[in-house]
């Protein structure tokens, strides 16, 4: 790939924090730049901006397959995730419930935004229960079941870890927490009648690319999702909102997205994420197809000329562009700056998790402090070519040979 603010040429493999654009996105944004009225407005200007709000509204509901109205546009996944969990939450403290009468399960390698915003709530009183994985990087529905008690009012587990890139199986999940339900024993269903609980949610930002992430084939009531990790415009999110979920807003100042986000919405990111939900839709078992070709290319290239790398989570479940290696004794943030220096992206972690931090998604897979600092992620994109790839192992091959590991 060749990048027009770049003087030579760079392979870019960190599709898991950004994506480039689309080439139709950009032309979509376009007629959302031209719409300069306000979507709240009531003259004319005004009602064409609330009208290509409402179409792109209506395009990604046509892709997830769930009705227009359930769909929320936030700025971020980050803050999608964050409405859904405090949103949910904090209604239910709305309707009397106590917090220390409230009990969340999640996986334990969340990313940082639902991480945290739990961590926040427990020191409110909500209890927390963080499943472990199986060595292979896989929330199992009986590990999510042992955590489940009568005041479970939430269950948030992602689709596809971010760093390791394990398929999680969310429908199994949803299976077990719909027997759960049957039963109606929960606490909360007296807070919320209408409601079904647990409510199941997931962060689903990793990757539509590459999986079909609609709520109905995830079996969830809430689903989180992110322009930016499909070829779309950074600042622009998604939350998937059952009917029945209660959910009250993080902000305050205006009726805008049926009230529970406020603020004037980005109609420019909207179409783009409209379009980039397409794309990401239309071929994708061809991309599927390619790119996890050149991902097991990649494996194969990396363990029989590195053979002192180890992959991280099993390639069973994994989605398609996703490698995570650790080297024990070297430094991953290290080696992600010389790889840049060779004209290669990679990165140590997730984005959103501070440097010279070990990876949480390896270290709760049970391995060593020494192997969760050593660690790479290639993620690859649609167009990534075979060359590319050897071009990438050759030099991580450079840089290894030039590191001092300790």
């Amino acid at each position: 790939m060749i990048g027009m603010w770049f003087s030579k040429k760079r392979i870019y493999m960190d599709f898991a924090a950004a994506t480039p654009l689309d080439e139709g996105v950009f032309a979509e944004m376009k007629r959302g730049f031209n719409a300069y009225g306000n979507p709240s407005a009531p003259h004319a200007e005004g009602r064409y901006a609330k009208e290509l709000l409402e179409e792109a509204r209506t395009r990604i509901a046509r892709t997830l397959s769930v009705k227009s109205h359930n769909l929320i546009f936030t700025g971020s996944g980050t803050e999608s995730n964050n409405l859904a969990i405090s949103g949910v939450l904090e209604a239910l403290v709305k309707r009397g419930m106590k917090p220390e009468d409230m009990h969340v399960v999640a996986s334990s390698f969340e990313h940082p935004s639902l991480e945290e915003v739990l961590q926040y709530w427990e020191r409110r009183g909500v209890a927390i229960s963080f499943v472990q994985p199986t060595e292979e990087g896989r929330i199992t529905p009986e590990a999510v079941k042992k955590c489940i008690r009568p005041e479970t009012v939430l269950v948030s587990i992602v689709a596809v870890q971010s760093e390791i890139g394990q398929i999680q199986p969310l429908k199994d999940i949803a299976r077990m927490l719909e027997e759960v339900r049957v039963a109606r024993t929960q606490t909360a269903q007296k807070f919320s009648p209408e409601s079904f609980f647990p409510i199941f949610h997931s962060d689903a930002c990793q990757s539509p690319l590459f999986l079909d992430l609609s709520p109905d084939r995830l079996g969830v009531d809430c689903a989180t999702y992110d322009a930016q990790k499909i070829m779309g415009p950074k600042g622009v999110g998604l939350l998937y909102k059952h009917s029945a979920v209660p959910l009250v807003p993080l902000i305050r100042g205006g009726k805008q997205e049926r009230g529970f986000r406020p603020g004037t919405e980005n109609v420019a990111g909207a179409l783009g994420m409209a379009h980039a939900f397409e794309h990401a839709h239309s071929g994708r078992d061809e991309r599927v197809k390619k790119v996890s070709a050149l991902r097991d290319y990649c494996v194969s290239l990396l363990t029989s000329e590195l053979p002192h790398i180890e992959i991280n989570g099993g390639m069973n479940h994994r989605i398609a562009n996703n490698i995570n290696i650790s080297i024990p004794g070297a430094d991953g943030d290290y080696l992600a700056v010389l790889m840049d220096k060779e004209g290669v992206a990679v990165s140590p972690r997730s984005a959103c998790i501070a440097s010279d931090t070990p990876s949480r998604a390896v270290s709760v897979l049970g391995k060593s402090d020494t192997q969760a600092r050593g660690t790479l992620r290639f993620t690859f994109g649609p167009n990534v070519k075979k060359k590319e790839v050897e071009e990438a192992v050759s030099a991580l091959k450079r840089v290894l040979a030039i590191v001092d590991f300790k």
